[in-house]
């Protein structure tokens, strides 16, 4: 059984606040380690895209090297709030730090944060195994993590309540760990390890009336499985996987790009050539 300093440094601390001009939610700190032949560190946090979506918008401008125009993105710095506690668990302040969007997927509402600072950050949620979840059941106890109504985070508990719900063509996982709006990007942990499983990410609204009653004790969360889906789409390996380094995976997605650009041009030349 974690004694209550461990479950503060496991589970509260990693988690934050997310602000932006028109949104918050929350967010959780994955990485926090040195970069390669540097002196600073890198910290990166997992949030939705939902809570950051207004910090992204897309535009149409001149590509020099296509000679015509394309769509590209254009991010704004978010807000992230790091709170600061007496006797462990009593809120006295927060320290606010600019994170950049660096990884995004609006299907899967899936952001990816990377703090402007380069000290380390000391509380760092532990990934859940990667191919590991067929060990997870219902019945097994979570707790929800996260910046409820804008509050600084709090803790709920429950158990995994269901797998395998579709919405919008993709899985997710219920809990019965209440969550609200403002949880949103922050973290489900399991109970007996601590380990991070999932982003709380919706609540069932019933309609009645003319209003709606939110049903907090059936919440959906994003799993872990589609999380490690998306740091390897996006080319983010080295937050689970040491045999990467950041660098390696800069480079990689460099690579990506400047094949993605060539492929475009000779699409392009192709289309021309056939007129």
């Amino acid at each position: 059984m974690k004694t209550i300093d461990v479950r503060h440094q496991e589970l509260l601390y990693p988690c934050v606040r997310v602000r932006t001009p028109k949104a918050g939610g929350s967010g959780t700190v994955i990485y926090s380690s040195k970069v390669p032949k540097s002196d600073d560190y890198e910290t990166y946090l997992l949030t939705n895209h939902h809570v950051v979506e207004n910090c992204i918008r897309i535009e149409k401008k001149w590509n020099a090297l296509l000679q015509r125009e394309v769509k590209s993105d254009v991010r704004s710095t978010v807000d992230t709030e790091f709170f600061r506690y007496k006797w462990q668990s009593r809120n006295v302040g927060a320290t606010q730090i600019q994170a950049d969007v660096v990884a995004y997927d609006k299907d899967q509402d899936i952001a990816l944060l990377k703090l402007r600072d380069t000290t380390p950050q000391p509380y760092i949620a532990k990934l859940y195994p990667r191919d590991a979840e067929n060990k997870l059941f219902i019945f097994t106890p979570v707790f929800a993590v996260g910046a409820a109504l804008g509050h600084p985070p709090v803790v709920t508990s429950g158990h995994i309540s269901g797998f395998g719900d579709e919405i919008d063509n993709y899985e997710f996982w219920l809990s019965t760990a209440p969550t609200i709006f403002g949880n949103s990007g922050g973290a489900i942990f399991l109970q007996e390890t601590s380990e991070f499983i999932g982003i709380p990410s919706r609540i069932s609204v019933v309609m009645i009336g003319f209003g709606g009653d939110a049903i907090t004790h059936l919440s959906y969360f994003i799993p872990i499985t589609r999380i490690y889906k998306f740091l390897e789409e996006q080319i983010f390996q080295f937050i689970y996987d040491p045999a990467f380094t950041s660098l390696q995976c800069e480079k990689l997605r460099e690579k990506k790009r400047e094949e993605e650009e060539q492929r475009l041009v000779s699409r392009d030349h192709k289309g021309e050539d056939e007129d």
